[in-house]
């Protein structure tokens, strides 16, 4: 059988790239060793709808630019990663506090996984399926799933609260549970993210929460699992145009004021949306500035004027490719000054 995509070694991969592909390539050994640390796939069909037309890449396209591209792409999702499993955290901190609260801290007998204090269904998610089969196993220590610190607490402890077994369920689950609650949970939990002074209504302050942690949850997975991270686009809606209340000077209307403008709707189907929800969940001022600081330096983090003004046009190709704003830092600076500390 003849293979349509057969073993090449780096040699032939950089001829490739070259003659087939058009890739700018002088330095051959810097081409080996990006190879090797990047992959030919990745290089070739990572980028390949902004750097390619007709099967080849843009005129005057080197290896080298498109090895720094990839470098800051791996920069951010390394920023979405770390902000990911810090935003996990507090989002099951408050879902703990909540349920604990409301429910009790006891995990059976009529507890607060009981399903009495949650929706048999709803957006898709149902109680036997989420609780019943994915989290309550975790409690069962013959299983697999029980681990620490959970199983501690089963072996030796009369009860597991809610902020221990928390820690063990994953963040899709803590979604699904959030989406299950009853109104008076969830209504405790959207009051505590939302500070705005115009009204949003119940049921698009639980879409924009719901759907922004879906989102982040996605882009996680993506950069976790070396997947196209740039590419993400979702059906899901953030509700741009009610977060424009909460998060000044971060979205963009039309001038009557009715709706995002063009931009902004493509930005917030984009890796714009999990930004935006992580500033929504940041709560002081103090996590705000430094949520902010991290990006710029996840963008610009070399020494040089030389080095960051290659990363400035990096990022400008960037910002086109995930349909990042392109005014990104603008924008971050003048939602600073509207909360600086």
């Amino acid at each position: 059988m003849t293979f349509d995509k057969p073993f090449l070694p780096y040699d032939k991969q950089i001829e490739r790239l070259k003659k087939e592909y058009g890739l700018i390539i002088n330095d051959e050994e810097f081409a080996k060793n990006a190879l090797m640390s990047v992959s030919y796939y990745d290089l070739v069909n990572g980028y390949k709808t902004l750097f390619m037309k007709n099967n080849k890449f843009v005129d005057n396209l080197s290896i080298e630019y498109l090895y720094e591209f990839h470098l800051l792409d791996k920069s951010i999702q390394a920023f979405i990663m770390k902000y990911s499993l810090f935003l996990e955290n507090m989002f099951k901190n408050l879902l703990a506090y909540v349920i604990a609260s409301a429910f009790g801290v006891n995990h059976k007998n009529n507890g607060y996984l009981d399903s009495n204090h949650y929706q048999v269904y709803s957006s898709g998610i149902s109680y036997k399926e989420n609780i019943y089969n994915e989290i309550l196993p975790i409690l069962n220590s013959d299983s697999p799933k029980c681990k620490m610190p959970t199983k501690h607490y089963v072996l030796h402890h009369n009860h597991v609260p809610p902020w221990i077994l928390f820690k063990n369920i994953s963040f899709g689950d803590a979604i699904n549970l959030f989406t299950l609650l009853n109104s008076p949970e969830k209504k405790y939990i959207l009051d505590t993210i939302f500070k705005g002074s115009k009204p949003i209504e119940y049921s698009q302050k639980v879409d924009i929460i719901r759907n922004g942690l879906l989102n982040i949850r996605e882009l996680r997975n993506l950069a976790a699992h070396n997947l196209h991270f740039v590419q993400f686009r979702t059906s899901r809606s953030i509700q741009p145009k009610q977060l424009y209340y909460e998060l000044p000077h971060l979205i963009y209307l039309t001038p009557d004021l009715k709706q995002p403008l063009n931009i902004d709707k493509k930005a917030c189907k984009g890796l714009y949306s999990a930004i935006l929800i992580f500033l929504l969940f940041l709560e002081t001022p103090y996590l705000k500035t430094i949520f902010i600081t991290d990006l710029k330096n996840a963008v610009f983090n070399n020494a040089t004027n030389e080095q960051n003004s290659l990363r400035a046009t990096l990022f400008d190709d960037y910002c086109k490719l995930t349909a990042l704003p392109s005014n990104l830092f603008d924008r971050l600076d003048k939602f600073q000054q509207s909360f600086k500390i």
